[in-house]
């Protein structure tokens, strides 16, 4: 057991001087809400896409310089389980989002504006789960893996933080879908010092953030896309 754990701590070290070790991995599987105007579009996403995607062919993005976005929301499938997250909570993690998808926008050098018009894109997103970590149980479940039908179960590791979204982009004039997602993110497994229950929450909204922008800069077909 010490030699694993010592291969796993000596494994996440290398990966922190190339890269970093991921603070958040895709979920397995996530639930539609019901937020979105139109789901039958959607397909599975490949490496590095959410879950499910869909980007309209005929759309040149270069024509959109501009983007409105509607204020994120909260958005629970009838069936979905309430929880104990606090209003205030909640509030404050739809506001973390929005800001998150305007620092995207800013990053690739489009305009936020407030109404429609030629050349706006608008952006609707909504929280669609929202799920504490038990931080000590994940300090503790970062060194002593539990069994891997843990996260068969649930699509997810046990006791990590969860977040969910959908989102799309519409022609703010005449509503055309340019694009939509899904996805589901939770904390991985490698050790992490920390004490904020919402940790993992708010790194899948930093890494739904850099995604989102570097798709916009492929789209744009800008010269240099960092790709996160």
């Amino acid at each position: 057991m010490a030699r694993m754990l010592l291969l796993r701590s000596v494994t996440c070290l290398l990966l922190l001087i190339t890269t970093a070790c991921s603070q958040t991995e895709q979920a397995q599987q996530v639930k539609f809400s019901g937020f979105l105007s139109d789901y039958s579009k959607l397909g599975p996403g490949g490496p590095g896409d959410p879950l499910f995607i869909y980007i309209n062919p005929a759309v040149d993005f270069r024509g959109y310089p501009k983007a409105m976005v509607e204020p994120v929301t909260i958005w629970r499938s009838q069936d979905a389980d309430p929880g104990s997250v606090s209003p205030r909570e909640l509030s404050h993690l739809a506001t973390s989002l929005e800001a998150w998808i305007y620092k995207a926008l800013r990053r690739e050098g489009i305009t936020p504006v407030k109404e429609p018009g030629p050349g706006v894109m608008r952006i609707r997103a909504a929280l669609t789960e929202a799920q504490q970590s038990s931080v000590k149980m994940d300090l503790l479940t970062s060194f002593i893996p539990l069994p891997s039908t843990s996260k068969l179960a649930t699509g997810t590791r046990a006791f990590v933080g969860k977040a969910s979204i959908e989102g799309e982009m519409t022609d703010s004039q005449t509503g055309e879908l340019l694009g939509a997602m899904v996805d589901r993110r939770a904390g991985s497994r490698m050790p992490q010092r920390h004490d904020n229950s919402w940790h993992d929450v708010e790194q899948a909204f930093r890494f739904w953030s850099d995604r989102f922008a570097y798709r916009l800069c492929r789209l744009r077909g800008s010269g240099y896309c960092v790709q996160p």
